[in-house]
């Protein structure tokens, strides 16, 4: 009898419990449409802005679900964080950009070439490969945001940047495709280190101790979300993540975007830890283990 007012009072505790599911404002909020957009028992959604906010989020357990660049989320469990990724959303997006095309990536010595954020993100780390590979001298600016990049392209100061969608498509736009896309930074790592030409970009990272049946409930449904939701209703999806975004990133650069990038669910465990293998080889992340998998 005690056993069974226990297991009542187990499922009792759960169902009233609330879950939270947090995003970055942004192209990763295409693959996730469909959760935000979905009515899901005991799951509160909300936005994370910035990497700082990210990072508070993971290192004080504050998040139960979280959309994070798989790069950052590694470096942030190294750290301590006690979470393990589920699986990556999204794959394609980083281009180099410019006003010319480039016959050879030799044409790059000597250059100046903005990235966003800093240290560790994808840009700044294919370019670095980029530079020990080919043993080649140029610099890494780094800039805040992709907007102020394509600012500076523009003004002509600069001549080269490598960023993500949608930025990449907002570049196009607003300059009416005086800058483009050059070259395709997946294709570029490719060939550089002999992986698959898609880096694992950004996943879903889940909570250690979480129920594991809730866990994997919402595992599934950010699957259907990314795999099924914006697959079939890719409008309603572009016109979710333009709302939330408050117009800042105009529906055409959006679509735009999304038929560039790859966005699909997988649980691909060799390709993110042969991405690790290249992390720690250029020193972005020290350690990784397959115990990171959830």
């Amino acid at each position: 009898m005690k056993k069974i007012f226990l297991m009542f009072f187990m499922i009792i505790s759960l169902l009233g419990m609330a879950f939270n599911f947090y995003n970055p404002l942004g192209p990763t909020l295409l693959p996730a449409a469909g959760i935000y957009n979905t009515n899901i028992e005991n799951l509160e959604k909300g936005y994370w802005k910035n990497i700082d906010e990210a990072q508070t989020l993971l290192l004080k357990g504050q998040a139960d679900f979280i959309v994070l660049p798989v790069a950052l989320g590694a470096q942030i469990i190294d750290k301590g964080a006690n979470y393990k990724l589920a699986g990556v959303s999204l794959w394609k997006t980083f281009s180099l950009v410019g006003k010319t095309d480039i016959k050879s990536i030799k044409e790059l010595e000597n250059k100046e070439i903005l990235t966003i954020h800093g240290p560790g993100q994808t840009g700044d780390l294919v370019l670095k490969i980029l530079k020990e590979e080919k043993d080649m001298n140029f610099n890494i600016v780094y800039v805040k945001n992709g907007a102020d990049i394509i600012q500076m392209l523009a003004s002509g100061k600069y001549s080269y940047a490598v960023l993500p969608e949608p930025f990449v498509s907002l570049a196009e736009v607003k300059t009416s495709g005086k800058i483009k896309p050059i070259l395709d930074i997946e294709n570029l790592y490719a060939n550089l280190t002999g992986q698959f030409a898609r880096i694992p970009v950004a996943g879903l990272f889940v909570k250690n101790g979480i129920d594991q049946e809730y866990a994997y409930k919402i595992i599934k449904e950010y699957e259907k979300s990314s795999n099924e939701y914006f697959k079939n209703n890719q409008d309603k999806a572009i016109e979710f993540v333009f709302e939330v975004m408050n117009g800042k990133m105009p529906k055409a650069v959006l679509k735009k975007a999304a038929n560039r990038s790859y966005i699909k669910y997988i649980e691909d465990e060799d390709s993110v830890m042969k991405y690790f293998e290249v992390l720690k080889k250029y020193g972005i992340l020290e350690n990784y283990s397959e115990r990171i998998f959830f």
